[in-house]
């Protein structure tokens, strides 16, 4: 009839599944495994029509931060990838004519070293990165849960999970049987979804015999921490900002009122205009806007206050020569003639769809920073005659401890769901993590944890006020813990793609310890503990760590302090000229894979020294001398 309501469209069971699926996956930082709901948890099932699944829609405020991005990049042509064509050009001139440095991947180690490497070029020399996401703009971050369902790269239930639907997607979800992994991809990485924190693990993480020598000391990165931090525009939240931040830190005076335990952390958040110029410029000469609060950090930030790696080390890379090829992955890795040959594969969307162009680049030195598990995976599916890699590759993989648990019947009002990019909506919700409680106190490295607050971001919001049973988000709170779980996972391939096997993870008794701690906190906040099973009991990772762990020698690890690849043949020989174990000259790996065990807490900025660390170590060596002009002033120790 004329003027009445349109019925709502019916959703499949299975869809419906699948996009509250990809929602807790983001909005929790965690994946799940797929099994069907059940017991108390079937509120979500039986209530569809309580889920949004509207489209995203544009705002003054993404409208906003949209112009921004385009006027910071507009000496670029509006922005930071160059054009595919330009790439396809140089793939048809000879090899030795093509490319000088090939990084891979566009998260914080490849940024980083394309960031210190580029002002050092010398001229004529060639460096470009690839990156297989697209370069995503602030303001067209997707924030409904349809639309962010959309975005997985990967198909998440059925027999043919792991499959890559969506090539471009930017949410990297990576189901297995025991551990689910969650990663970005786009231009920037892991920074694009994270939530922010800029933390330090305890010095005791790098006196493990697992860590290579020249490294088993925090204050040898010292030095790099610090020039990270500086590079990325951290700041801090002012006491009590947020409503969530307010009750976690009533809860941990109740548990343990010492100073230390309670930490309004450092964070990559642009919170107000002190930290600008007249223009909103930050340092790096890209315009950013104060944050608004809005908590939608982890499924991309339409405000432009989020400090990704778009905003800092990216732009002054690109400012000093660096070409970038977003769209665009690597298959495998070959050596041909000196050179290194990089089999690779154009995600085509210009037209209708997405049509894969195949191509290949060479280069003299490339640095592999794909992620974990992208880089790990690479080299297993680049090993043959041409390349042999220690019998380590793809051991030590590490979850980094994580564990994701709730609290719901709380005292104190949290205000956790975020109200995203509309200015309507102006609810002060906070950057997703702001705080952390670090439980340094047992003895033993092995038993101390980290628990974070989290926002629920506001695809997700309608679906966690039915889990928690909260139906303003405001009596409720997230618990994201971090500990040490002995990095005894193992990354294979299985049917062409990635795959983690760790028999018996879901029992482990480090997440046994930490769901302890859960309870405990859960009580101080005068509430309830609650594990959401919904979707199975995988443990679930948005920290992934190792894979090519660094080490002393090709037995223990795949790669040195200085992230340069073991060359396995001979099972791993030594040099003639250095005495160490013999390498793939030119060869480099610069990502959370080289990090040998977990580390207790976030550990981007543990990825971020270590890159520093390796940058420096390619700029002094003589072997590269003829790729840069000057050494640098921080050697490497």
């Amino acid at each position: 009839m004329f003027g009445s309501p349109m019925p709502s469209p019916k959703i499949s069971r299975r869809k419906m599944l699948e996009r509250t699926a990809g929602a807790i996956a983001v909005s929790t930082t965690t994946s799940i495994a797929g099994s069907p709901l059940s017991g108390d948890d079937r509120s979500a099932e039986t209530s569809p029509a309580l889920v949004q699944l509207g489209h995203s829609k544009p705002t003054s405020l993404k409208q906003r931060a949209i112009n921004d991005y385009r006027r910071s990049m507009e000496t670029f042509g509006g922005q930071l990838s160059n054009p595919p064509e330009q790439l396809f050009y140089a793939s048809l001139q000879p090899p030795e004519q093509q490319f000088d440095i090939l990084i891979v991947g566009s998260g914080y180690g490849a940024s980083i070293c394309a960031a210190r490497l580029a002002p050092q070029l010398r001229a004529g020399v060639r460096m470009a990165m690839i990156e297989r996401g697209r370069e995503w703009v602030p303001g067209t971050f997707k924030d409904t849960l349809t639309d962010v369902s959309d975005e997985a790269r990967n198909q998440l239930f059925g027999r043919n999970r792991r499959t890559v639907t969506n090539p471009l997607g930017l949410h990297n979800v990576i189901m297995n049987d025991e551990v689910n992994v969650w990663t970005g991809s786009g231009l920037g990485g892991g920074s694009l979804v994270n939530a922010n924190i800029a933390l330090r693990p305890d010095p005791e993480v790098f006196s493990q015999f697992k860590w290579p020598a020249a490294i088993n000391n925090r204050d040898v990165l010292e030095p790099y921490y610090q020039r990270a931090a500086a590079g990325l525009n951290l700041t801090r939240t002012p006491t009590d900002l947020t409503s969530k931040v307010r009750a976690r830190r009533l809860a941990a005076e109740r548990i343990r009122p010492q100073p230390g335990f309670f930490d309004l952390s450092p964070i990559s958040v642009t919170y107000d205009r002190r930290a600008l110029d007249e223009q909103c410029r930050n340092p790096q000469g890209v315009i950013q806007r104060p944050c608004t609060l809005c908590g939608d950090c982890i499924t991309g930030c339409n405000i432009g206050a989020k400090n990704t790696l778009a905003t800092n080390y990216l732009p002054v890379a690109k400012r000093h020569g660096l070409e970038i090829y977003t769209q665009m992955e690597v298959r495998s890795i070959e050596k041909a003639g000196g050179l290194y040959r990089l089999n690779l594969v154009y995600f085509d969307d210009r037209q209708c769809g997405i049509v894969r162009r195949y191509t290949s680049a060479h280069a003299r030195l490339v640095i592999l920073a794909a992620g974990c598990p992208g880089s790990p995976e690479i080299l297993l599916k680049s090993q043959g005659d041409g390349l042999c890699f220690s019998p380590a590759l793809g051991h030590r993989w590490s979850g980094n401890g994580d564990t994701v648990g709730f609290v719901i019947d709380m005292n104190n009002c949290s205000q956790i769901g975020g109200v995203g990019a509309h200015p309507d909506k102006t609810a002060a919700i906070g950057p997703t993590l702001q705080t952390s409680l670090h439980y340094r106190h047992p003895p033993k490295l092995e038993d101390r944890i980290l628990i974070q607050e989290a926002a629920i971001p506001s695809a997700a919001t309608s679906i966690f006020r039915l889990l928690l049973r909260d139906a303003k988000l405001d009596h409720s709170s997230v618990m994201l813990g971090m500990g040490h779980d002995g990095a005894i996972g193992r990354i294979e391939i299985d049917k062409g793609r990635a795959t983690i096997r760790w028999p018996g993870l879901k029992n482990a008794a480090f997440r046994r310890y930490i769901w302890e701690q859960f309870e405990q906190l859960a009580a101080a906040h005068g509430g309830k503990y609650k594990r959401l099973r919904a979707f199975g009991d995988n443990l679930v990772s948005v920290h992934p760590l190792g894979g090519c762990a660094a080490a002393d020698d090709p037995i223990d690890g795949v790669v040195n302090d200085l992230g340069q690849v073991f060359d396995g043949f001979d099972g791993g020989h030594q040099d003639s000229q250095t005495g160490r174990p013999a390498v793939h000259d030119g060869l480099y790996v610069a990502d959370g894979s080289i990090v040998p065990s977990s580390l207790g807490t976030n550990p981007f900025m543990t990825i971020c020294a270590l890159a520093e660390r390796i940058a420096d170590g390619i700029l002094n060596s003589p072997d590269h001398a003829e790729l840069f002009q000057t050494k640098v002033v921080t050697a490497v120790r």
